[in-house]
């Protein structure tokens, strides 16, 4: 952060907490949070616009749309709205996300260090996020969805195939980073690319198995600046830009749903699906942690080591039938041979825990 830019945040903090001092009682969460999120359309954090949007419009539906700052910010009441969440079914993610916003708001009324600032004001309500396991195909399935007969499929539906298999064959790409992609992003049978979630740099070779993907399905637009005809249709401006990607997703994800129903019937499928996939299967082949965490552009390993932890428990209990069937097979081994025939299906650490 430029020196231009920490003054510039110092003085909105300086004015955030005179205003509140002065006059606390009638500041209301919904003006403070719009001014928020207008701060955050400048700095073209869409991704964030969203987040608190949708905070600021659950807890007003919630309040009643004015709830005065210093009764927002209580245990009581913030207790109240977990509450409120949980009787509309949300899931513990959902409000984790919504109780995260409100503490990022309180943060920046009254700064951590601050004698204003509760430390524990939170602590009453949830603000981890929950490890689940995610909706991955089987190799089984996933070829399938590969070696499907395209004649049975629409035109549309073929090119929602092609995005999601290219996803899944780019390392589990997501689809923001796929819409984003540039032609000059291709060079020398390879794609680098900055993830567009955490900015990171990925450069990957393109397998053989995606090329007749991109022959058919690039944008034969010259004009065009993107790799794949996704983002278009959007209007200047970064704003716009993001209204675009939305609306495409949403379309993606409703094309896939008509997907699955054709190819995998039952199963269901999203624009998750394929990063999981690739994850979970990159995982179950003995991948380490740290080539998955790389291909995935996490910003660290403890990120890959939360979105695989759901097969943590399924991987010890393999190990420890592998280890009770051994020990009922050699009546004259020790517990050392069958730890030894155990191999590296896991850490002693996982054993241990």
């Amino acid at each position: 952060m430029n020196t231009e830019r920490i003054k510039k945040v110092t003085e909105k903090i300086k004015k955030d907490t005179e205003r509140i001092e002065k006059d606390e009682g009638r500041m209301n969460l919904s003006l403070y949070m719009a001014e928020v999120i207008e701060e955050l359309k400048d700095d073209r954090k869409h991704p964030a616009v969203h987040t608190y949007t949708s905070t600021l419009h659950s807890f007003a539906a919630f309040s009643g749309d004015a709830m005065p700052m210093n009764e927002v910010f209580t245990p009581g009441r913030l207790k109240e709205y977990e509450d409120w969440l949980l009787q509309r079914r949300l899931s513990w993610n959902t409000i984790s996300t919504y109780m995260r916003t409100l503490q990022a708001v309180y943060n920046r009324l009254s700064p951590p260090g601050t004698p204003e600032h509760n430390p524990r004001l939170f602590d009453d309500v949830y603000t981890k996020v929950k490890s689940q396991i995610k909706r991955a195909l089987t190799e089984e399935q996933m070829g399938r969805l590969m070696h499907a007969d395209l004649d049975v499929l629409s035109e549309e539906l073929q090119r929602v195939q092609a995005y999601f298999l290219l996803m899944f064959l780019f390392r589990g790409m997501p689809f923001i980073d796929l819409a984003h992609l540039r032609k000059r992003d291709v060079k020398d049978g390879k794609i680098a690319y900055r993830r567009h979630k955490t900015g990171k740099q990925i450069t990957l070779r393109i397998p053989r198995e995606a090329l007749p993907l991109l022959k058919e399905f690039k944008d034969k637009d010259e004009t065009s600046l993107y790799l794949f005809p996704i983002l278009n249709a959007a209007p200047e401006g970064d704003e716009a830009l993001y209204e675009c990607y939305q609306k495409a997703l949403r379309n993606f994800n409703k094309m896939l749903r008509v997907l699955a129903k054709r190819l995998l019937p039952g199963i269901k499928i999203s624009s998750y699906t394929a990063r999981h996939t690739w994850a979970t299967l990159a995982y179950h082949i003995g991948m380490p942690i740290g080539i998955i965490c790389q291909a995935l552009g996490h910003s660290s390993i403890r990120v890959t080591e939360t979105y695989l932890k759901p097969f943590e428990n399924e991987k010890v209990d393999k190990a420890n039938r592998k280890l009770i069937s051994t020990v009922k097979k050699n009546r004259r081994g020790g517990v050392s041979d069958a730890l030894f025939l155990i191999k590296h299906d896991v850490t002693v650490e996982l054993l241990t825990k």
